[in-house]
């Protein structure tokens, strides 16, 4: 849809242009980012992958009457494209960093007993390698740091030192403030004893929640795909610690005005 809503909106595209542009918007980080690892890419070596870019290219672009393009423009049908596209990253970001940390467990630096960066970074590439595609390296970074790198790196931090962290304060941190409150919340959500203190599992849950959450509330229709939680907050901060230095101020100038006469 982004590309049939943007460059291929008169459908002035060639079909092998359009796909592959679609494809590689959509799939680019199934379909390059295992390379980084040494590990066949999952385009090739999953038929489905393949296949539902087939499938999605078609429904969008050759059903009678564009039936599939208007379906996924109206608020039901981006809706339930935005829940099940993020549902599918929410795997990406765990999964990946799964991946890193198996790779990488059994030689992490001598300065913190957990490796750190790889199975961050390894989920927050995956998550823009399209953006990278779609938009080209300069355009996609110049504003700023994109929603999905602000998600990724987040939401894959979290859940690694959550997960993995066993042995390194942080994540024996992180627990210890969450873990009673993640009993109870897995416990109300039908979790047994044992899945209740599976912290692997809460943290799937939690970053599957905020993702969710997160995807459905920067929609058009609410607040829109420029809001960011973490850029409010830090406005809010630099809102109040302005208000507090230039409350500061005047009182400073009185002093000296004060020791001058």
């Amino acid at each position: 849809m982004v590309v049939r809503n943007g460059p291929n909106k008169h459908k002035s595209m060639h079909w092998f242009h359009a796909f592959f542009k679609s494809t590689l918007t959509a799939y680019a980080g199934a379909t390059f980012t295992n390379i980084f690892m040494g590990r066949p890419t999952a385009m090739f070596a999953n038929d489905i992958f393949f296949g539902a870019c087939i499938l999605g290219f078609v429904t969008v672009n050759f059903l009678p009457m564009d039936v599939g393009y208007h379906l996924f423009n109206t608020f039901i049908g981006e809706f339930l494209a935005t829940v099940f596209s993020q549902i599918f990253r929410v795997g990406g970001v765990t999964g990946f960093s799964d991946a890193a940390y198996g790779m990488f467990k059994d030689s992490p630096s001598p300065y913190y007993p957990t490796p750190v960066f790889g199975p961050i970074l390894f989920p927050s590439v995956l998550g823009n390698m399209g953006g990278f595609f779609f938009s080209g390296f300069d355009a996609y970074l110049e504003k700023g740091m994109p929603w999905l790198f602000q998600q990724g790196l987040s939401c894959s931090t979290f859940y690694h030192f959550y997960a993995h962290d066993s042995e390194g304060a942080i994540g024996q941190t992180l627990r210890g403030i969450l873990k009673p409150v993640a009993v109870q919340v897995m416990t109300l959500l039908g979790a047994d004893e044992k899945e209740s203190e599976d912290d692997a599992l809460f943290a799937k849950v939690a970053v599957g929640v905020f993702m969710l959450i997160m995807a459905i509330v920067r929609m058009p229709q609410f607040l829109g795909p420029r809001f960011s939680p973490f850029v409010t907050l830090r406005s809010m901060g630099a809102n109040v610690f302005g208000k507090k230095k230039s409350n500061a101020a005047p009182s400073k100038a009185k002093k000296n005005k004060k020791k001058t006469q």
